[in-house]
């Protein structure tokens, strides 16, 4: 028996029909054999039961969904734990995985022999005799045969894998060292003076952190909470300074880790690598090759919407930032603001105007309650209940898991929700996929999905304490999973949030932040962690008036994001190469709102377009944020937690995912093409 557990590899120990991974048996060792074995059934299958096949029916794209679904299912607890336990072992063996999965990916885009069977069945008699959604997977994989080079000669597609398998190894590199740097800077203070201003319960927070790393007093650490708290609330404007200093200049040649984990070269590196890319598949640029698979049609059309939205956001913006310097000058304020200035006096300035702080709301928002609100939300829109399950086998005490029932008390999906901060996990917020729907041994494999968060843990007897931030974090994130786990399609290519275009992708995630601000959460569910009463009418309504507070600060700060990584990729001239941070800061000086230092290096720590998905993509976000405005205007006409908008969500956007493109999903549910007026109303730019 101890021989047995000893080789048993919970990697591939996935052939029951609800199989969930075993975390606490997944080990770095484990991951490469799995990944081998898996490989090689792949390889075999196609060369075997594909490449030859005559005439070749929708049993072919059953096959691959086997062999793809298993290394999905092995791959997905690795890439989850790099993310939130990561370790030197496990880094090593998720690089040598990710190296040979991307291998295999390119194999697989270039085999001639997939692709004449894909093209054979689509151009077959049997192709008008499948289903909407399998006709369509079978176009997107033809789409994307073509996308990843299938046409290229021989000498081109060796190009092609190594500019693929460099791009895979440096975004995978740019996030290390983003972790790395942030965990490498904090500050030891045995003396709580240095924290004036800062609540009761921040201080607990930063007495956890120092507790943790065996130390008395406080400790200051670059994770979200303890840089929010400090740069929120430290009446001390050298401290503010030093951290906001370590902190945007994470991974770059600035600040107090200079050069130790520079992003710099990654960048222009990434840069030229995307731009070789696309010429080298036939796109004048990285920008059109990334649209190719968006639902804006074209790069004129994105720098449009991006910029009539500037038009309209900077003046409300340059006038909001004035007012706040009018304030902060009469209060004393050292001028002119500095960029670690701007968070500290907008909180006075929030507290002035609305008599509102985090303080006061934070003890309304145990983060139980907010589950529960979700539950509610959940039950009320789409009928589906949450269950908890503390059975099932998680990486972290923390952790907790969900299983999704309908109201026949069936259980089809699960949520694995991690939620709070803590050293070796990735900063940020996200969703990811741990299993896909699909029939699989004669039933149907229950999708199921990561949520992670970086909350404050609880410390002591008080538990975790969002801020009303926090709670739109918790609702978009879960927004995201309800995309992946109420899908009805069967097939993992087109469900869920795969292949759904990613500038439409954030419509349901951004849609369900609105509950934040509505009664059925506001009345019911933002009860006092210690008394249970609920929140004060009045602190309500100062809530509720500080939703569009300075609100087009925010959109600025979104739109020269969007704007920087949109013309990165757009104007890249390879004779020419970019400076990136000084097309940041060009942008930035254009819209003439907030001063930022010369030695901000924010684009070294942009992990979404140089160690994630959104390349050229970012503007996304705002293009989503426009769908899901209209959308929002369906639940303001039907009533907010209206079952017949909530049936009509689920069945026309969340179950059919990618099965059909995103528009023809938003008309469905809308009745009509999506407006722009309601955008601009929320940011109150009308």
């Amino acid at each position: 028996m101890q021989v047995a557990k000893v080789m048993r590899n919970p990697l591939s120990d996935s052939d029951q029909a609800f199989y969930l991974p075993d975390f606490p048996a997944i080990r770095p060792e484990h991951v490469i054999p799995a990944l081998d074995r898996l490989l090689e059934t792949y390889r075999q299958g196609v060369d075997e039961q594909i490449a030859g096949c005559s005439e070749p029916d929708w049993s072919i794209v059953e096959k691959e969904i086997d062999w793809a679904d298993a290394l999905a299912r092995a791959w997905s607890p690795v890439s989850h734990l790099k993310a939130v336990t990561d370790s030197k072992a496990l880094r090593r063996a998720y690089n040598e995985g990710l190296e040979r999965l991307t291998r295999h990916e390119n194999w697989r885009q270039h085999h001639m022999g997939i692709y004449r069977a894909y093209r054979a069945l689509r151009d077959s008699a049997g192709f008008d005799r499948l289903s909407k959604p399998q006709q369509r997977i079978v176009e997107l994989e033809l789409r994307d045969f073509h996308l990843e080079g299938v046409d290229l000669s021989d000498a081109d597609q060796a190009i092609y894998r190594e500019l693929v398998m460099r791009l895979s190894s440096l975004g995978s590199k740019f996030s290390e060292n983003l972790l790395d740097a942030t965990h490498a800077w904090t500050k030891h203070l045995a003396d709580g003076s240095g924290l004036r201003g800062l609540p009761k319960t921040d201080r607990k927070l930063l007495a956890g952190i120092a507790k943790s790393h065996g130390k008395d007093g406080w400790m200051i650490d670059l994770g979200e909470p303890a840089y929010k708290a400090i740069m929120t609330h430290a009446e001390d404007r050298e401290l503010r300074r030093e951290v906001y200093t370590a902190y945007v200049t994470r991974a770059s040649d600035q600040g107090p880790t200079a050069g130790q984990w520079d992003n710099g070269p990654l960048i222009l590196e990434m840069l030229d690598l995307r731009f070789k890319l696309a010429r080298l598949l036939g796109f004048d640029n990285w920008v059109e090759y990334s649209l190719s698979r968006r639902m804006a049609g074209s790069a004129t059309e994105v720098l449009t919407f991006l910029q009539e939205l500037s038009d309209k956001a900077a003046p409300a913006a340059r006038k909001q930032f004035a007012e706040l310097g009018d304030f902060a000058r009469e209060h004393g304020a050292e001028m002119p603001l500095e960029a670690w200035d701007v968070a500290y006096w907008s909180e006075r300035y929030r507290q002035a105007e609305l008599h509102l702080s985090d303080e006061e709301l934070k003890p309304y928002f145990p983060l139980d309650y907010m589950l529960d609100a979700l539950r509610h939300l959940s039950s009320c829109l789409f009928g589906v209940h949450l269950v908890a399950d503390d059975s099932i086998a998680t990486w972290h005490p923390d952790v907790r898991f969900f299983w999704l029932e309908d109201a026949d008390g069936s259980r089809f999906a699960g949520i694995f929700m991690d939620l709070f901060s803590r050293k070796g996990k990735r900063a940020g917020a996200w969703m990811d996929v741990c299993l896909s729907r699909r029939k699989r041994n004669g039933d149907v494999q229950r999708p199921v999905a990561y949520l992670t968060c970086n909350f404050a843990p609880p410390v002591g007897k008080q538990p975790s304490l969002l801020t009303h931030h926090d709670v739109q974090t918790l609702f978009h994130e879960y927004g995201h999973c309800l995309h992946h786990l109420l899908t009805e399609i069967d097939w993992p290519q087109v469900n869920g949030i795969s292949n759904v275009e990613w500038d439409a992708v954030e419509l349901p995630s951004q849609l369900l932040e609105n509950w934040c601000w509505e009664d059925p959460v506001l009345s019911t569910y933002a009860r006092h962690y210690k008394t249970g009463e609920q929140m004060p009418n009045d602190l309500k309504q100062r809530l509720l008036r500080s939703h569009r507070f300075q609100k087009a600060l925010t959109l600025v700060r979104q739109l020269e994001y969007g704007l920087c990584d949109f013309r990165l990729h757009l104007e890249y001239d390879p004779d020419r190469p970019p400076d990136p941070t000084a097309l940041m800061h060009d942008i930035r000086s254009r819209l003439e709102v907030v001063p930022v230092p010369a030695w901000n290096r924010f684009l070294n720590s942009f992990s979404h377009i140089f160690g994630g998905g959104y390349s050229a993509g970012y503007y996304s976000y705002l293009w989503a944020e426009e769908l899901a405005a209209d959308a929002w205007g369906r639940f303001r006409e039907e009533g907010v937690l209206s079952a017949d908008a909530g049936q009509a969500l689920r069945k026309e956007i969340l179950a059919v995912g990618a099965s059909r493109p995103a528009i023809e999903s938003f008309m469905a549910f809308r009745g009509r093409p999506p407006a722009a007026e309601p955008l601009l109303e929320s940011y109150g730019l009308l």
